[in-house]
């Protein structure tokens, strides 16, 4: 249901509109013995905003770390007048801080950003010495450049469609909201299947602030929306799905 998908992979910078979950952004589903198929990811709430962003300026770079799935790279500036602009230099720090950043940069869009004419900075993260860093090389000793990825995807929120988004981020960073038909910007979206029947469909799920989800101790029936994404005039945007083969539309 979902090939008409649009996607579209870019090794430029990441959007500064852009939601890296503290929890892992390719969170495992869950077997369900009534139907056998995945079960939709348990729910749980998105980092909470740092004190910076409360105070209505950027949150500052948190870097204590333990392991290298802690860690995040932001490809914007973090600081000064030209926060939320695209960067030539790289910033390291955990995923909660990334996700912080995220949610404040959509919420604080620049008004101007100079043009870049510059390499981009180191974007693979690990964890060393329990401190974020971002390093040009992977354990290999070969070049591991982490590119930002886009995906024009159904979006739902609970167990409930909730239109078209277009995300952007990779499994490293995190996956965020750039731009919704009915979720907010910069939220965090967790990638994957969300079906529990039928064929398996990816979906982005996204929990925005204030919303709870009710509790389900058996699977729902979740099945494929009834609409496909494709970008419209640069917009990710949903279109009804043609009715199955032999079948009449109402």
């Amino acid at each position: 249901m979902l090939r008409s998908r649009a996607r579209v992979v870019s090794t430029g910078l990441l959007l500064a509109s852009c939601h890296a979950p503290d929890q892992r952004a390719d969170a495992h589903t869950t077997d369900s013995a009534a139907t056998g198929r995945p079960a939709a990811p348990a729910h749980s709430a998105p980092p909470t905003p740092g004190a910076g962003s409360a105070a209505g300026a950027p949150p500052p770079a948190e870097r204590a770390c333990k392991r290298d799935d802690e860690c995040a790279v932001a490809r914007v500036d973090v600081e000064g007048a030209n926060a939320c602009c695209p960067a030539c230099g790289t910033t390291p720090g955990t995923r909660r801080w990334h996700a912080d950043l995220q949610r404040y940069c959509a919420a604080h869009p620049p008004s101007t950003c100079s043009g870049l004419a510059c390499p981009e900075g180191p974007t693979r993260a690990s964890c060393r010495d329990g401190h974020c860093e971002a390093t040009a090389t992977g354990t290999d000793g070969q070049p591991a450049r982490v590119p930002v990825e886009q995906q024009c995807i159904p979006a739902m929120v609970c167990d409930a469609w909730a239109g078209c988004a277009l995300v952007t981020g990779n499994a490293q960073d995190g996956w965020f909201v750039a731009d919704g038909e009915k979720v907010p910007r910069g939220e965090i979206a967790t990638m994957g299947n969300v079906c529990t029947v039928g064929d398996r469909c990816e979906a982005a799920r996204v929990l925005p602030p204030g919303v709870v989800c009710p509790p389900w101790s058996v699977p729902p029936r979740i099945e494929a929306p009834p609409y496909t994404c494709a970008m419209v005039g640069g917009k990710c945007r949903s279109r009804s799905s043609p009715p199955p083969p032999g079948t009449r539309a109402p």
